[in-house]
């Protein structure tokens, strides 16, 4: 798609002529050709990543189940470029009409979307499908101070800070272990404050789609195929909202603070009778940002209620539910609902001794309750109580290089540990040799 953009932005480039005569004489003026009100500004990177485990697992996210022992626990290596991202960016130079807003759209696609064939498999492994990361426009008022209604999938408002990786980009570094990451639809809007020396201020609220990972909710699965669990069942949005000031000196943040929250109703259908039961979960926390001489420091941290976003695999577990099988029915009495307690947070600590070299060091963590689980589903049987993790946490530390503007290569290793509700643990360690190329 985008090999085709300045084609069509040429195509819609005219030119305009006009004839003049005078004393039998044709005189042919050519006008200056008429710029397309529309520019396309393509941008992204390919990304290859090689990925040695040293266990069982799949990209440093411990799985002790598939694991009893023998060979089948030495590990592997994966290669793909899966990462790999590609997006335009869309920005119209006149206003739109009477409102005066200055229009502007982007759209993002990697190929994280799932595999063609099975997954296991390295056919399919290495056939990805392509997916929507993000696809939203905005209409805007102001430059430094700058007024934005978006309309779109864009990053939900809640940890938005990503640490700096090139091994863990699309499932960012500390995912499974305090970095509730995720994206959503929604409408949103947003002040920012952005001189380039000064103080800076940003601020958000959105409503989005509510989002979770209960789409087979034990004793209330979808009724219908765009019932897509407890939050969409709820028939409420996500109400999320962010603010945050700093200072800059010369277009860089030295220091900014941001605090995030969000609230979602989630509805679960007792199907003993087909009656609701409903239940909220909630989030609140904050990230910080330093740039400091050589020396970045980056830190999120979280205390959350069921909050359960996609993109969280393992770091939240979401709504506890405790339910009676009917007897001689396969149909469910709710007895409760609980929204687990998590408290989660990562650091990152880089220096850059110079322009080519990186170094970076950092830990995150994740852990819910173990006195939570009581009753519950969660401990209704070995299977449930064996795959519930209660505390995830990760250590990372690598060496990136930087060969110019565009190529940037490193050498990572992170390792990862899960508690489950078993009392099992279970490690992994993953060193990866990463390049990317970035337009």
């Amino acid at each position: 798609m985008l090999a085709v953009l300045p084609v069509a932005v040429h195509a819609q480039t005219a030119t305009a002529t006009e004839s003049v005569t005078e004393k039998n004489t044709t005189i042919v003026i050519k006008e200056a050709p008429k710029p397309s009100p529309v520019t396309f500004t393509p941008y992204g990177f390919v990304l290859l990543n090689a990925f040695f485990n040293d266990s069982a697992g799949a990209r440093n996210y411990p799985f002790p189940s598939v694991c009893t022992g023998g060979a089948q626990c030495e590990g592997n290596i994966l290669m793909d470029v899966r990462q790999s991202r590609v997006g335009t960016r869309l920005a119209f130079n006149d206003k739109a009409g009477w409102t005066g807003a200055t229009l502007s759209a982007l759209l993002e696609i990697d190929f994280q979307g799932g595999y063609n064939g099975t997954p296991t498999g390295s056919f399919g492994f290495y056939s990805p499908i392509v997916r929507l990361r993000k696809a939203y426009m905005d209409a805007a008022w102001g430059t430094e101070s700058k007024f934005t209604i978006r309309a779109g999938q864009d990053d939900i408002l809640t940890s938005q800070l990503r640490p700096v990786s090139l091994a863990y980009i699309a499932n960012p570094l500390f995912q499974y272990a305090g970095d509730l990451n995720g994206r959503s639809p929604m409408i949103a809007l947003r002040y920012d404050l952005t001189p380039k020396n000064g103080l800076n201020v940003s601020a958000a609220v959105a409503i989005a789609n509510p989002q979770d990972n209960t789409s087979a909710d034990y004793g209330s699965q979808p009724g219908a195929a765009i019932d897509l669990g407890a939050g969409n069942r709820s028939r409420m949005p996500s109400f999320q909202g962010r603010v945050g000031a700093g200072f800059a000196k010369d277009g860089k943040q030295i220091a900014f603070v941001n605090v995030w929250g969000g609230l979602q109703k989630e509805r679960f259908v007792q199907t003993s009778d087909d009656t609701a039961v409903d239940t909220t979960a909630s989030i609140i926390g904050g990230d910080l940002t330093l740039n400091l001489w050589m020396f970045q420091a980056l830190a999120s941290g979280y205390s959350a209620k069921g909050w359960d976003q996609p993109g969280a695999l393992g770091a939240s577990q979401g709504i506890l539910p405790s339910a009676t099988l009917v007897p001689g029915k396969t149909t469910y009495t709710i007895n409760s609902l609980t929204a687990a307690q998590a408290l989660g947070g990562w650091f990152q600590l880089s220096v850059r001794p110079i322009e080519a070299v990186q170094i970076y060091g950092g830990w995150g963590g994740t852990q819910s309750g173990d006195n939570q689980y009581a009753g519950t589903i969660f401990q209704s049987t070995a299977a449930t109580v064996a795959a519930t993790r209660v505390q995830n946490f990760t250590w990372a530390a690598g060496l990136i290089g930087y060969a110019g503007k565009n190529w940037r290569f490193s050498a990572e290793y992170a390792r990862s540990t899960s508690y489950f509700l078993s009392s099992a643990s279970f490690s992994q360690g993953q060193f990866s040799i990463n390049s990317q190329i970035v337009f």
